[in-house]
């Protein structure tokens, strides 16, 4: 359990990761510290920012919930999420609107709509799809209900398209209603279980192509993501598929990137350090790598990444400081790569909140990220000289710096020296830390404090503001 700080400073931004090339050595004349330069600086991505709506439209034995109630919107709102994706998971290939029901909340359908014809032909039973969700009425349209929420934050959605049993109009019903930014076609359609639609890449992109097509000519702005398999997958089949998908309609194509597939976590602090920093400064920029040479005309959709429970730094201080490298890895890496990574989408907002009381401690690493992409912002370059452990990145807003720092060493640290464009900062520091006695504890404290020089705890994610 974590103590939640009040939305009014949660609802922010933050982020870090650790690129090979975030760190660089420090020249003879700098004295350890931080080193801002505002002089290359870019536009923060913010697409970067996004998570998936999957199932928070129920809790636990399928109760109904209301994702439109007060308390539950002003929780998300305190992530500053740049869109919510729907609907994902397993109920992708599966879900239904219905087209021209005007009803924003209710509506004429139920839940995900889910037929049981459909499942039967894919050789499934419905009572195995998530459980049975298609087998409960739960009074209210899921969809309609999403489509609710983001106007409630005031924010666009990214939707996937059932590829499988869906249609194009459907498709078209859940742009228009949400608004959306993305479409994205599908999710691990190169798995056997969607074989009997897709058999291979090739089958894929027939079928595809022509609904990018429709999509683009209705809807140009609207981002078009093709579904990929898996990067880093040695497999006969997967490797085809990404072959049949070379040159295929599109602008991003899907990279998964939960944690379990970028390295094996260990019970033991100091192998998971050394774990994440081979994950920001060696695997992901290896897949990047591969992903370019497989896609040279497109742009990264990481969908989705995140941790999977019952590893064992799943809601941890540990895990609070791989969340916060991730945001690291993916703000600097655009920075310097054109935003080759065109989206990210954390994987879920429901298991965050499930509605029966406990909020995980992810949630309080996303909220503490969140505070770099509530509005528009430059990134701005960030060097650490000196200080073991600390990295982080910068980003410039009109009046005010926002920087994410990550202190995973054992030591409280003092800033020595905040220099910007060659000058030394004179400032009053709001630092807003997560941080906690060990790293692979679940007991996380949070604080908010005012300072006239930067003092970072152990173990911890901070924002640190302060007016130019």
């Amino acid at each position: 359990m974590i103590f939640l700080l009040p939305l009014w400073w949660l609802a922010g931004g933050f982020s870090a990761a650790f690129p090979a090339n975030a760190i660089t050595e420090a020249a003879p004349k700098e004295s350890p510290g931080l080193y801002l330069s505002t002089a290359a600086a870019v536009p923060l991505h913010r697409d970067v920012h996004a998570a998936c709506a999957v199932d928070i439209s129920f809790s636990k034995g399928f109760t109904p919930r209301d994702i439109l109630a007060d308390s539950y919107v002003k929780f998300v709102q305190s992530f500053n999420f740049y869109s919510l994706q729907y609907s994902g998971g397993s109920t992708a290939d599966h879900d239904h609107v219905v087209v021209g029901d005007t009803r924003i909340y209710g509506g004429a359908g139920d839940g995900y709509n889910i037929r049981v014809e459909d499942v039967r032909a894919r050789g499934e039973d419905i009572r195995t799809i998530l459980d049975g969700v298609g087998t409960v009425k739960f009074n209210k349209d899921f969809f309609n209900e999403y489509c609710a929420l983001l106007r409630k934050l005031d924010i666009r959605g990214d939707v996937i398209a059932n590829v499988q049993s869906g249609t194009l109009e459907e498709l078209m019903w859940k742009i228009e209603q949400a608004r959306a930014r993305r479409a994205i076609f599908g999710m691990e359609q190169n798995l056997a279980s969607n074989a009997h639609v897709f058999p291979d890449g090739l089958a894929y992109r027939r079928k595809i192509e022509d609904w990018i097509r429709a999509v683009k000519q209705r809807y140009p702005q609207v981002i078009c993501v093709i579904d990929a398999a898996p990067i880093y997958a040695n497999k006969p089949k997967a490797l085809a598929w990404n072959r049949q998908l070379s040159g295929m309609l599109g602008d991003e194509a899907r990279l998964y990137v939960w944690d379990k597939d970028l390295t094996i976590w260990s019970d033991q602090w100091a192998d998971n350090q050394q774990a994440m920093h081979k994950i920001f400064s060696e695997t992901l920029p290896d897949w990047i790598r591969l992903f370019s040479q497989q896609f040279p005309d497109k742009k990264i959709a990481i969908c989705q990444w995140g941790l999977k429970p019952k590893s064992p730094i799943f809601n941890t201080m540990a895990a609070c400081m791989y969340i916060g490298r991730f945001y690291q890895f993916l703000i600097d890496y655009n920075r310097s790569h054109n935003n080759h990574v065109g989206y990210a989408c954390y994987m879920s907002l429901k298991s965050l909140n499930r509605g029966d009381g406990v909020i995980l401690n992810h949630a309080a690493a996303l909220q503490l990220c969140g505070r770099l992409f509530d509005a528009e912002g430059m990134v701005a370059e960030l060097k650490v000289v000196g200080l073991p452990g600390v990295h982080g990145v910068a980003v410039e807003r009109e009046k005010e710096m926002r920087l994410l720092l990550i202190n995973e060493s054992g030591s409280v640290v003092q800033i020595p020296v905040l220099m910007m464009n060659q000058r030394p900062v004179e400032a009053v520091f709001e630092v807003s830390s997560l941080f906690a006695d060990t790293p692979m504890t679940q007991q996380i404290k949070q604080q908010r404090t005012v300072q006239d020089r930067v003092v970072l705890p152990a173990f911890s994610v901070n924002v640190v503001s302060f007016n130019k």
